[in-house]
């Protein structure tokens, strides 16, 4: 359940009434707390933290921030569990807790960014005037690809334990006699860290904003290989939309060879 440290962190604060699109929920498989951004705001872990590259808004940009491992002390979970972090959007993206929870806070660190009203965040580009408010999921001191750009979340309305995606979806999973080295299995956790958070697999998966990857079609049968190879570095490359979400991955997101790793994945769920 959430424990007495993560209750008695917040013991300080003001509860208020707020609008819910102001209130983050934060729960374990136990209980659950919200909290509102004044709340959060008054706390005396909160910290100014300057992100020197953020990929949202394509500059530096300087927030006020609660560290993700103070603000989620107390919370239980497994060394195998996820953490869902789920936006007002209903993107949904799950995030080992490994990286959440890790004893001595080593790098890559994770903070909760809180927009001050006072000092509103700016429009997102090519965004219109939508922002990443009220709750920002940012990251300092990542190597090089080792933090998925789905993992910087915006608009943020929940942060909750759950099962790893490999055991909610089992369906997912490559068989069990697959070799160690076979791409489709690297593939899997590419498919899991950049692109379950919008693209369901067959109904398996909580994403909601892209279509489908496996039914009714895979892209593998109506896509030519380097049409699709296209496609996944820049998707406005082959074809734009208006209100296109799909977002462009260079290689320090997804290197040539996730994305081939991630092509031998579809390509071996297409066949069975």
């Amino acid at each position: 359940m959430i424990g007495h440290g993560f209750i008695a962190l917040f013991l300080s604060l003001l509860f208020v009434a707020a609008a819910e699109a102001q209130s983050l929920k934060i729960a374990d498989r136990k209980g659950a707390k919200s909290f509102t951004a004044e709340q959060l705001l008054a706390s005396p872990l909160a910290r100014n933290v300057t992100i020197a590259k953020d990929p949202v808004h394509g500059r530096s940009m300087t927030y006020r921030v609660i560290p993700l491992t103070e603000l989620l002390k107390g919370l239980e979970a497994g060394p195998q569990d996820y953490v869902d972090f789920v936006a007002t959007d209903k993107f949904s993206i799950g995030i080992p807790a490994r990286l959440l929870l890790r004893p001595g806070n080593p790098a890559p660190h994770a903070f909760l960014a809180i927009e001050n009203p006072a000092a509103p965040w700016p429009a997102m580009p090519d965004k219109g005037k939508e922002t990443a408010a009220p709750f920002y999921l940012v990251w300092q001191d990542a190597k090089p690809g080792e933090i998925s750009s789905e993992y910087w979340v915006y608009k943020l309305a929940a942060i909750e334990v759950a099962d790893s995606p490999y055991t909610r979806w089992p369906s997912l999973d490559v068989a069990e006699d697959l070799p160690a080295t076979h791409p489709a299995r690297r593939g899997l956790d590419r498919y899991v860290a950049l692109c379950i958070s919008c693209h369901r697999f067959k109904g398996a998966g909580a994403g909601e904003q892209g279509p489908d990857l496996g039914q009714p079609m895979n892209p593998v049968d109506y896509f030519q290989p380097q049409a699709l190879r296209t496609f996944l570095r820049s998707s406005k490359q082959v074809r734009d939309w208006p209100d296109r979400k799909m977002p462009s991955f260079n290689q320090e997101v997804m290197s040539d060879e996730d994305m081939e790793a991630l092509i031998a994945w579809l390509t071996y769920k297409a066949r069975r």
